[in-house]
C-alpha cells in the first residue's frame, strides 16, 4: 500500500518468452515499454493507453466507410458494382427495401425483418435522412427535343447511410473501450485486436450487428464491476438488437453454479427479462398485422381495442393467416433455408455436386485431408506436450473415424432426401444443444474456473459453426471476445485473413451466379474459404480449451509471471484466490472467487499457505496481508466506506458490495485497480 515500506523478493531475470507480446507490441505504437532505469511518472499525460484506443477506433471506422462509400450512391448499384467494389451494404439496400424511404414506421407500417431496436435505429436515422432531396430526372437537348439524361443523386440514402455510419462509429468506440476497461488496467491493450481488426471496417457498415456488439461489451464490462442488474438490462438490450447475447447469460450461468454465485445471476437474468418485456409487449401491442407478401391485413391489438373490435382474436393471430408484424423476425428465421456462410450450405453444395459415395473421389479427398490436418496438430501436441501422447492419439484416431464414416454418410442423405427446413432447424437446434452441453460440461470439470471471456467465446462459436445463418458481419460479434479471451495478434491476423478472402469470394461467386458464369468464381472457391475460415475458428477455440485445461498457457493468468515456477502455480484450481494474481478480470464476482463446487475431482478450492505460492508474489501478499489487517481494525471506517463498495471477508479476499448507479465508471477491484489502490508510480505492489 501506499506510504508501507515492503521488503520485495529478489527480481529473477525476465525471459524474452514471458514478456507479453501484445503488450509490448501495442506499446511501440507510443514510444515502447519503459526501460528498466525509466523514472515514475508524476502524473497522466494527455495520451492515455485508452484514448490511444480510440483513435485507432475511428480511424479504422473511417476507413471502414471510405471503403464503402461508393455504394451510398443508389446510381452505382447496376452492373455488379457492390459486388465488384465490395462496398455492398444492407444499411444502403434496406433503407428502400423496408419502405423507410417511403416515410413507413417499421413494426407499424411495415414487418421489419430485424429485432425491435433495429427497427428503432433504422427509424431514428430517417426522420433527418427524409429531409433530404430524392432523385430527380435530368433532361438533355438533342436536336431540338428534350431527352432524358440521367437522375440525380438520391441524397436521402446517403445521408441515411452517413448518419447511420456516425452511429456505428459512436457504438464501436463505446464497444472498443468497454473492452478496455473490462480487460483492466494491466491489460488494457488487449482491446487493441478489436480496434485495429480490419474485419470492424469490412463490416461495420454491412449491417446493424455494431449496436448489439456495443451493448453485449457494456453488459459484460457491467458485470465485471459487480453490478448484475445493470448487466441484465444492457444484456436485455442487446438481446432486442440481435439474439446472440443471450449466451452470455448461458455462460455467465455455467461459471456462477461453479463459484456458487447463482443468486447474483438470478439478477443479470431477471433485469434482463424485465428489459425484453418492457420494450416487447409495447411494441407488440401497437403493431400491425401483415400477410406474407408484407401487405398490411390488420390493425393492430391496441388501435382493435381502443375502437371496441375483437382484440382477443389478434393474440392468436391476425386474420388470414396474418401476423404480427413483431414476429417476422421469429417467422423469417425458422422458414428461411441454410444461408450462404454456413456449414449446412457447403454441404449441401458438396452432396449435390460431388458423389459421396465410399471411396469415391469425395470421400478419398476428405479422408486424406482429414488425416493430413489429424496428424499435425497430434504431432505438434505431442511435441509440445510429451505426457500427453495417448490422450493425442485417441482424440486423432476419434477426429478421422468420425469425419471418415460420418460425412459420406450425411452427404448421401442430403444427395437422396435433400435437406428440408424442418430438418435442418432439428439438427441446428440439437447440434447447439450438444454444443451448449459440452461447453458447460469443460467449464464444470476443468481443473481451474475458466475465465468469463474464454466460456463466452466458446459459445458464440459454437452458435455460429453449428447455425444455419452465418452471415459476413457475424464475425465482428467476436471482436470483444477474443480481445478478452485469448488475446494473441499471430492466430488472430490469420482469422481476419480468413475473413477478408471468405468476403471476397462471396461477393465474386454473386457475381458468378448475376452473369450466369460469364465473369466471378464458382461455388467450389466460396464454400473453400468459407470452410477454411470455420477450421481457423475451430483451431481458435481448441487453443482456448487447452488455455482453459491448462492456465499456464493462457496468456492473461499469466500476466507478470517470471519463473517456470510462476507458470505451473498458475495451473492449481486454488490459484486464482489472492488479489495479487490475476484471475478473471471480467469476472466481477467470480473474479478470485473460490468454487463451492466442480473442477476435475469435484473438490471445492481453498487457499494457499504463504510457503505454497510463487518465490515472486510473497512480497505481495505481505502487503495484502497488512492491508487487510489495517481494513479489518478500521471498523466504522470500512462500513463509511461503504460509498466506494468496499469490505473484507474473513479469508482476506477483499470484495464490493455492488452499486448499481454509476457501475461502469467505478474500478474495479483488482491487481490495484480497485478504490484505494496505490496510484500507478507510487512503487507499491498495485502499480
Amino acid at each position: 500500500m501506499a506510504g508501507m515500506a515492503t521488503t520485495p523478493a529478489s527480481p529473477a531475470r525476465v525471459s524474452p518468452a514471458r514478456e507479453d507480446p501484445v503488450v509490448a507490441g501495442a506499446s511501440q505504437l507510443i514510444g515502447g515499454p519503459p526501460g528498466g532505469h525509466a523514472a515514475a511518472a508524476t502524473g497522466r499525460g494527455w495520451l492515455t493507453p485508452l484514448r490511444v484506443l480510440m483513435a485507432f477506433v475511428i480511424l479504422v471506422c473511417v476507413l471502414g466507410y471510405a471503403q464503402k462509400a461508393s455504394c451510398r450512391d443508389t446510381r452505382n448499384w447496376a452492373h455488379e458494382h457492390q459486388y465488384s467494389a465490395l462496398c455492398y451494404s444492407d444499411v444502403v439496400a434496406l433503407y428502400s427495401q423496408e419502405g423507410l424511404v417511403d416515410g413507413k414506421i417499421p413494426y407499424l407500417d411495415y414487418p421489419t425483418e430485424y429485432p425491435p431496436l433495429i427497427g428503432a435505429a433504422m427509424q431514428l436515422i430517417s426522420w433527418p435522412a427524409g429531409l433530404a432531396s430524392g432523385p430527380r430526372a435530368v433532361y438533355r437537348d438533342d436536336n431540338g427535343q428534350r431527352v432524358f439524361d440521367h437522375y440525380t443523386m438520391d441524397r436521402r440514402s446517403a445521408v441515411f447511410y452517413d448518419l447511420t455510419a456516425l452511429l456505428f462509429t459512436l457504438a464501436a468506440c463505446v464497444a472498443v473501450a468497454c473492452t478496455a476497461l473490462t480487460a483492466g488496467r494491466r491489460r488494457v491493450w488487449d482491446a487493441a485486436l478489436f480496434a485495429l481488426a480490419p474485419a470492424l471496417a469490412l463490416h461495420l457498415l454491412t449491417n446493424w450487428d455494431i449496436i448489439a456488439v456495443a451493448f453485449a461489451a457494456a453488459g459484460l464490462l457491467a458485470w465485471s464491476r459487480r453490478a448484475p442488474r445493470l448487466a441484465g438490462v444492457l444484456l436485455g438490450l442487446g438481446i432486442l438488437t440481435k439474439l446472440y447475447p443471450v449466451l452470455f447469460l448461458v455462460g455467465i450461468g455455467f461459471l456462477c453454479l461453479r463459484a456458487g454465485k447463482l443468486r447474483e445471476w438470478a439478477k443479470a437474468v431477471a433485469a434482463a427479462a424485465v428489459t425484453i418485456v418492457v420494450v416487447i409487449v409495447p411494441l407488440w401491442l401497437v403493431a400491425g398485422y401483415f400477410d406474407e407478401q408484407n401487405n398490411r391485413a390488420g390493425n393492430s391489438i391496441w388501435v382493435t381495442f381502443w375502437h371496441g373490435g375483437d382484440w382477443l382474436r389478434l393474440l392468436g393471430g391476425g386474420p388470414d393467416g396474418a401476423r404480427n408484424a413483431v414476429a417476422r423476425f421469429v417467422d423469417l428465421n425458422s422458414d428461411r433455408g441454410a444461408d450462404w456462410d454456413s456449414i449446412a450450405f457447403g454441404a449441401t453444395w458438396l452432396a449435390e455436386r460431388h458423389d459421396p459415395a465410399w471411396f469415391g473421389p469425395t470421400h478419398l479427398v476428405i479422408c486424406l485431408v482429414t488425416a493430413a490436418v489429424v496428424v499435425a496438430a497430434a504431432a505438434a501436441l505431442i511435441v509440445h506436450r510429451p505426457d500427453t501422447r495417448r490422450l493425442a492419439v485417441a482424440l486423432a484416431a476419434a477426429v478421422f473415424g468420425t469425419v471418415a464414416v460420418a460425412v459420406p454418410l450425411v452427404l448421401q442423405g442430403i444427395r437422396d432426401h435433400g435437406l428440408p427446413v424442418g430438418t435442418l432447424n432439428v439438427i441446428t437446434g440439437a447440434t447447439l444443444v450438444v454444443a451448449v452441453i459440452g461447453i458447460g460440461l469443460l467449464t464444470w470439470f476443468a481443473p481451474r474456473r475458466p475465465r468469463l471471456p474464454q466460456v463466452l467465446f466458446l459459445l458464440v462459436v459454437a452458435f455460429l459453426l453449428s447455425n444455419k445463418v452465418f452471415s459476413p458481419q457475424y464475425t465482428i460479434w467476436l471482436l470483444p471476445l477474443v480481445a478478452l479471451a485469448r488475446p494473441r495478434w499471430r492466430l488472430f491476423l490469420l482469422w481476419q485473413l480468413c475473413e477478408a478472402w471468405v468476403l471476397f469470394t462471396r461477393f465474386m461467386h454473386f457475381i458468378f451466379n448475376d452473369t450466369q458464369g460469364r465473369r466471378g468464381i464458382d461455388r467450389g472457391w466460396f464454400v473453400g474459404a468459407v470452410t477454411l475460415r470455420d477450421l481457423v475458428l475451430l483451431v481458435m477455440a481448441g487453443f482456448v480449451v487447452r488455455e482453459i485445461l491448462h492456465p499456464r498457457a493462457d496468456v492473461v493468468r499469466t500476466t507478470g509471471a517470471r519463473t517456470d515456477a510462476d507458470l505451473l502455480a498458475a495451473d492449481r484450481p486454488d490459484a486464482g484466490l489472492y488479489p495479487t494474481v490475476i484471475d478473471d478480470p471480467a469476472g466481477g464476482i467470480l473474479d478470485h472467487a473460490p468454487d463451492v463446487r466442480g473442477g476435475w475431482r469435484g473438490r471445492t478450492t481453498r487457499a494457499r499457505g504463504d510457503d505454497e505460492l510463487p518465490a515472486n508474489t510473497g512480497a505481495l501478499l505481505v502487503g495484502a496481508s497488512m492491508a487487510t489487517s489495517e481494513a479489518k481494525g478500521a471498523g466504522a471506517a470500512k462500513d463509511a466506506g461503504a460509498g466506494s463498495g468496499a469490505g473484507t471477508e474473513q479469508d482476506g479476499r477483499p470484495t464490493f458490495t455492488p452499486i448499481e448507479p454509476g457501475a461502469l465508471f467505478r474500478p474495479r477491484n483488482q491487481n490495484g485497480d480497485g478504490p484505494g489502490a496505490p496510484a500507478a508510480g507510487d512503487g507499491s505492489a498495485g502499480g
